[in-house]
């Protein structure tokens, strides 16, 4: 009896021992965060600008209001785009009928004017294959997957190793944008330690158009569903960009896994300090495709 007594007392003292730590997060000075996603289509180009915050802050980040903005096309042609400030620090460029930013192979230099500061960004606009078509099949359940109706998409990669790209799914105008929902290939597969090339992207890929809910596992669709994809070309450095990305974004699910906290490394840097503003700057060729589920 006395020892049933003494563990539960003890058992009392530890649950009611909690002690609140305050981690140091070395966050001095904010940094200009850029959110340059451009495409090749023919329609209006938007960059976001803000400010880094604490990661314990809980609030929006704070806009850059009244910088200069501009992007130039620099081979093989010479072009400059002014982006124009609007509202909650954006900035856009509002291309004339049938105008494009650009054309696959041609390179690209970012320009942002920030107070005293100068920033630069360079990068190219890479290729992206038309996706042949988006397949509705029926699965049978099972262990993870219940039975139901669901999605592919089949593209075939270009021959040449080093392509990448972001596919982007949205079902029923709703972007699928979870964690786990970020979809990414580098030569049809999931990185580029895989040694494939030019084939058609592998199952899990295809697969991975399709929504997923809480717990991270695939949504059946039903009859009328309108699943729309999207393919977008990724330069090496926005590939590896949006990788570190989902892994941070998807780090509380790894338990006792979990890997450091840590920004993903951009191509956006200071011209006199040579140090990196955070963020991305990408010009994305774009394929698309559409199917309705019947």
């Amino acid at each position: 009896m006395m020892r049933a007594l003494l563990l539960t007392l003890l058992a009392g003292s530890l649950w009611t021992c909690t002690d609140v730590i305050e981690l140091e997060t070395d966050f001095t000075d904010p940094q200009l965060v850029v959110d340059a996603w451009l495409t090749d289509e023919a329609g209006p180009q938007t960059i976001r600008l803000s400010l880094s915050q604490d990661y314990y802050a809980n609030r929006l980040p704070t806009p850059v209001e009244n910088a200069e903005v501009v992007v130039c096309r620099t081979a093989p042609d010479t072009a400059c785009f002014v982006f124009a400030p609007r509202d909650s620090g954006r900035y856009v460029w509002t291309p004339a009928p049938g105008e494009r930013i650009g054309e696959v192979g041609q390179e690209f230099t970012l320009g942002i004017r920030h107070g005293d500061e100068n920033y630069v960004g360079r990068t190219s606009l890479y290729r992206v294959p038309p996706i042949d078509s988006i397949s509705i099949q029926f699965e049978e359940e099972r262990l993870g997957l219940d039975e139901g109706l669901y999605a592919q998409l089949y593209a075939r990669d270009f021959a040449g190793v080093g392509d990448a790209y972001l596919i982007r799914s949205t079902i029923n105008d709703t972007l699928l944008n979870r964690p786990s929902e970020l979809n990414l290939a580098f030569d049809a597969t999931f990185d580029a330690g895989s040694g494939t090339d030019g084939i058609a992207f592998i199952f899990p890929i295809r697969f991975s158009i399709n929504k997923t809910d809480d717990d991270g596992a695939f949504v059946p669709l039903i009859a009328g569903d309108k699943v729309e994809v999207e393919l977008w070309s990724l330069s090496p450095e926005a590939f590896y960009f949006l990788g570190v990305a989902r892994d941070q974004l998807q780090n509380g699910d790894n338990g006792i896994f979990q890997i450091p906290v840590a920004n993903s490394p951009g191509n956006v840097f200071n011209v006199d300090t040579q140090e990196s503003a955070l963020g991305i700057f990408n010009i994305a060729a774009v394929s698309r495709a559409a199917r309705v589920v019947e």
